[in-house]
């Protein structure tokens, strides 16, 4: 159906395409991990680093242990505002085509309705020409 409206009437009614947003291929899920944060253990999807916070760590492990932390985090954020993106271009993609089958269908109707009252006109016409003058 949407190759018929969207592809093959629409360039029989000289009608363009809207311009669609470039689709990336869809991203790979990556399986989720625990990552600790603190006292929390959190879900990651991009890095499979099982750690616990130990006691005796020193201060500059801690903070290199919770700049990965902080990286990690951005880095989940990106991925989930990539597929956040991708599913607005689809859902773009998809509202594009159902305007263009909207215009196709709409711009049938308006051809029919002017060739029945230009018919039907036509018809009216003659038929009181040829009932005035027989």
């Amino acid at each position: 159906m949407k190759n018929l409206f969207c592809e093959r009437l629409a360039a029989i009614l000289c009608m363009k395409q809207p311009p669609s947003a470039s689709v990336e291929p869809p991203l790979i899920r990556r399986n989720k991990q625990n990552v600790v944060v603190g006292d929390h253990i959190i879900m990651d999807t991009l890095h499979g680093n099982d750690t616990t916070p130990s006691d005796h760590t020193t201060e500059s492990e801690s903070m290199q242990q919770l700049m990965k932390e902080i990286r990690d985090l951005l880095k989940t954020r990106v991925h989930s505002e990539e597929e956040q993106r991708y599913k607005t271009d689809i859902e773009n993609e998809t509202k594009n085509d159902w305007m263009l089958a909207a215009a196709v269908l709409d711009r049938i109707c308006a051809i029919a309705f002017a060739i029945i009252f230009v018919g039907g006109t036509l018809a009216f016409f003659l038929a009181f020409a040829c009932h005035q003058y027989c």
